[in-house]
């Protein structure tokens, strides 16, 4: 039964996750700006992953330096370009201009919340009606 239950809240962990990260992918794509960055620096935390910390210029001139919210292993290298979407409004929100990242993987982690969520249901709806 606690197998089960914690099969099932990792399956609502999945389904969260890949639901916040769809929202974010459908309001920066159609309404993100795009812009070249230069990996600045990288952030390590005590798992090993790296967090490029980018640098770039908005379509107002105004310079931006931000962690991005994906980790790497090994490491981007310093002063390697790459291609990010940020929030005009909210120039904090900044992803890798990656439809991969923004559309596919949400998708992905939706499906198996879903089929997870519902395996789960269902073993726990079949062990009680094996109890009674």
């Amino acid at each position: 039964m606690v197998p089960d239950i914690i099969f099932l809240v990792l399956a609502i962990l999945f389904l969260i996750i890949g639901a916040r990260l769809w929202q974010k992918g459908n309001h920066l794509l159609p309404n993100g700006k795009s812009a070249d960055a230069i990996v600045f620096s990288n952030n390590r935390n005590n798992k090993g992953m790296s967090y490029p910390v980018v640098r770039f210029l908005t379509h107002n001139q105004e310079w931006i330096t931000k962690e991005l919210s994906i980790g790497y292993n090994p490491a981007k290298k310093e002063g390697t370009k790459i291609r990010v979407i940020y929030d005009p409004d909210d120039t904090g929100v900044v992803e890798i201009h990656s439809r991969f990242q923004l559309e596919i993987l949400p998708r992905i982690f939706v499906v198996i919340g879903l089929c997870g969520f519902l395996l789960g249901i269902l073993e726990i709806f079949i062990i009680t009606d094996m109890i009674r």
